[in-house]
C-alpha cells in the first residue's frame, strides 16, 4: 500500500492512460480526485476504481476551461483536505481543431492544439503546486509524446504543444525539488487508441522492439512509479514509456 494516505487528481482518468494509473494508485492506497470530459465515462471509471476501497470523487469539466481547473482543485481540496500527486493527463485534438500539414492550419486550429496540450497542464500545476509547496510534498507527472521528440507530419501543433511540457517539467522541476516537490513527464509511444487505423497500428509495431502495441497496463505502472516515493531522486526528467520507438530499429 505504498500510496496509502495519499491523495491523487488525475486529469482525463476518465479511460485510456489516466484510467489505468488511477487504477495502480487506488490499488496501493490512494484516494482519487477524478476528472474527464465525458461524465458518463467518468462516472463508469470511478465506480470501478471504487473497488478498491479508497475514496473516489469526480470532477467532470474541460481542463481547457480557466474557472473549471480552479473549482476542481478547490473541490477536490474540500473532499480530500490536500492534493498530494497529479497526474497531468489531459491531451490529443480539442474540438473543433483540425489535424493537418503546418501551411494550411489556421492559427486557430494550432492555438487549440496549444491550449489543450500545454496550457491545460499549466492551469492544472499552476492551481495544484501552492498547496504542495505548503505542505512541502507533492509529485507531478505531465504527460508528453513520442510526437515532441520525432516530430509529426500532419500534427505539428500537436508535437509543438507537447515538447513545450518537456521545457515546463525541467524549469519548473528546477524551482521546487527543494521544497520537497518532484516534477517529472513521460513521453508516450504506441499506447492502444480507439481511432488508430490498422495499418497505422501495424507500422508503429513494426518499429517497436518488441512488435506490439502497449498494454494500458504496462503505462500505469511506470507512470505510478513517478508518482511514488520510489521516484523521491528524480526531477525535471522526461522518462520514455514507448516500446523502444524513439530508438528505432535502424537494421531492417
Amino acid at each position: 500500500m505504498k500510496y496509502k494516505g495519499k491523495v491523487a487528481l488525475i486529469t482525463a482518468g476518465g479511460r485510456g492512460i489516466g484510467q489505468a494509473v488511477a487504477e495502480e494508485l487506488a490499488k496501493g492506497g490512494a484516494a482519487i480526485a477524478l476528472n474527464d470530459v465525458e461524465e458518463a465515462r467518468l462516472t463508469e471509471a470511478a465506480s470501478h476504481l471504487r473497488r478498491h476501497g479508497p475514496k473516489v470523487t469526480t470532477h467532470p469539466g474541460s481542463v481547457m476551461d480557466e474557472a473549471f481547473v480552479k473549482k476542481m482543485v478547490a473541490d477536490a481540496v474540500a473532499e480530500h483536505g490536500k492534493i498530494d500527486l497529479l497526474l497531468n493527463n489531459a491531451g490529443g485534438a480539442p474540438p473543433g481543431a483540425a489535424w493537418g500539414e503546418f501551411t494550411k492550419l489556421s492559427l486557430d486550429d494550432i492555438r487549440g492544439f496549444m491550449e489543450l496540450n500545454f496550457f491545460s497542464q499549466v492551469m492544472v500545476l499552476k492551481a495544484v503546486l501552492p498547496g504542495m509547496l505548503d505542505r512541502g510534498y507533492g509529485k507531478v507527472v505531465c504527460v508528453s509524446s513520442i510526437s515532441a521528440v520525432l516530430g509529426q507530419e500532419g500534427g505539428s501543433h500537436y508535437a509543438a504543444g507537447k515538447m513545450a511540457l518537456h521545457a515546463l517539467v525541467s524549469s519548473v522541476g528546477k524551482e521546487v525539488a527543494r521544497k520537497g516537490v518532484n516534477i517529472n513527464g513521460v513521453i508516450l509511444g504506441n499506447p492502444p487508441h480507439p481511432s488508430r487505423t490498422k495499418e497505422r497500428q501495424n507500422y508503429l509495431d513494426k518499429m517497436s522492439h518488441m512488435d506490439r502495441v502497449g498494454d494500458f497496463a504496462e503505462f500505469g505502472k511506470a507512470l505510478s512509479f513517478l508518482l511514488s516515493d520510489d521516484a523521491s531522486y528524480m526531477s525535471g526528467t522526461m522518462m520514455t514509456v514507448d516500446g523502444g520507438l524513439v530508438a528505432p530499429r535502424l537494421n531492417e
